[in-house]
């Protein structure tokens, strides 16, 4: 735009010469751009009453979706309608392996909703708030009212202003659960496997600490190779606080006809050894650490020993074991990994025995009932004490 006072080039729009100031705009541009000009206030003044009133409207509504009552609400409509995912939604909980949503709804699964319930009460300590709850639970309580303190505690903030008020887990949790299981088994809660690293074991035990459990329905599953799967259902209620389960594995059908077969070489091994005059120590690996370190074994492999003949002198020469059959015990009790077999059989003993000063050659047979004691150690299966006896000898 060429300014007619100076003849300046000027950018186009320019209201005022940029050489000697003189006004390039006609009344009619100015009047219009001073049009504009309030018009953009009156924009910007309605955005920041939209702004003020949108800030309230958030204020309003996080208030009231985020205060205590609001999170109670949620919490037990959603257990009139025994919506678990709903409930652990409210729940003041961070994951872990025990308290993870599925475990929390797997556990719940058969727990019906409260019928009804009201809020009676409440009161407040510094970031927790405690509501008195009456509630109707026909499935659990047999239809009478009850009554729960249901507390909420504030965790920090949502969405930066509000406080995040959370239901604690107290009243549906079990703490200190110890499982006792046989060492190199798996331990499945709910269909869901348990790490078994870094448990502790003790004689073929391992002791699984849980710190922290959901009440209510599992589904316990052991699984070991060898041995039968071992499976029931068990209710944990929060009275349970500190509670011990012992799980017994029974052995499969192979591994039973393994340690008949074994029960009987070991006899055999016993037997021929001790009555040959060989010492203890030509045996021991058949029996457990636990057994050896006792000393009672040892004892009685040589009051067998100490019966042998050599045929100059009174005793044993030979004990024979024939048509052994054997089977599980009925009652398996005991520590886990620990296996009880009732094997019978036939024997027939070979002894030198002595009338008036006159040696003869002598063979007896009777039935014999031994019982025998299988440990699993290191991976092998052992014996925890003497299967046969001098006394079992001596009476054939």
């Amino acid at each position: 735009m060429i300014c007619p006072r100076c003849g300046k080039d000027n950018p186009q729009g320019a209201r005022f010469c940029m050489n000697c100031r003189y006004l390039l705009e006609s009344e009619e541009d100015f009047q219009g751009d001073e049009k504009n000009s309030n018009l953009a206030k009156v924009i910007i003044g309605v955005e920041a009453v939209l702004l003020i009133a949108l800030a309230v409207l958030f204020g309003v509504i996080g208030n009231s979706m985020t205060k205590p009552e609001k999170i109670l609400e949620n919490y037990w409509e959603a257990r009139e309608e025994g919506d678990w995912n709903r409930v652990y939604d409210c729940l003041d909980v961070s994951d872990s392996e025990f308290l993870t949503r599925q475990m929390f709804v797997n556990a719940m699964r058969n727990r019906a909703g409260v019928d009804s319930w009201s809020m009676e009460g409440e009161s407040e300590e510094g970031e927790t708030k405690g509501f008195t709850v009456i509630y109707e639970d026909t499935a659990w309580d047999s239809g009478k009212p009850q009554e729960q303190v249901t507390t909420l505690v504030s965790k920090g903030r949502n969405w930066l202003f509000f406080q995040n008020w959370r239901v604690t887990v107290e009243d549906l949790t079990v703490r200190d659960v110890t499982f006792y299981l046989p060492v190199g088994s798996q331990l499945e809660l709910n269909g869901q496997e348990v790490s078994m690293e870094g448990v502790s074991d003790e004689n073929g035990t391992i002791e699984l600490q849980v710190p922290q459990l959901f009440s209510g329905d599992y589904q316990i599953k052991v699984k070991k190779e060898g041995m039968e799967t071992y499976q029931t259902n068990l209710t944990l209620g929060t009275d349970d606080q500190g509670f011990e389960y012992e799980v017994i594995l029974r052995p499969s059908k192979k591994l039973e006809t393994e340690l008949v077969e074994r029960s009987g070489a070991a006899l055999q091994m016993i037997l021929q050894n001790a009555l040959s005059g060989k010492d203890f120590g030509t045996v021991s690996e058949l029996f457990s650490e636990t057994a050896i370190e006792s000393g009672e074994v040892s004892e009685q492999y040589n009051e067998i020993k100490d019966i042998r003949s050599d045929g100059r002198i009174e005793g044993v020469t030979f004990f024979e074991i024939y048509e052994l059959e054997g089977e599980l015990s009925p009652d398996q009790t005991g520590v886990a990994g620990q296996v009880f077999m009732e094997m019978e059989g036939q024997g027939k003993k070979h002894y030198v025995s002595e009338f008036m000063g006159v040696l003869s050659q002598d063979i007896s047979e009777g039935n014999l009932k031994l019982s025998f004691d299988f440990v699993e150690e290191n991976g092998q299966w052992r014996l925890n004490s003497m299967p046969i006896t001098e006394e079992d000898i001596r009476y054939i």
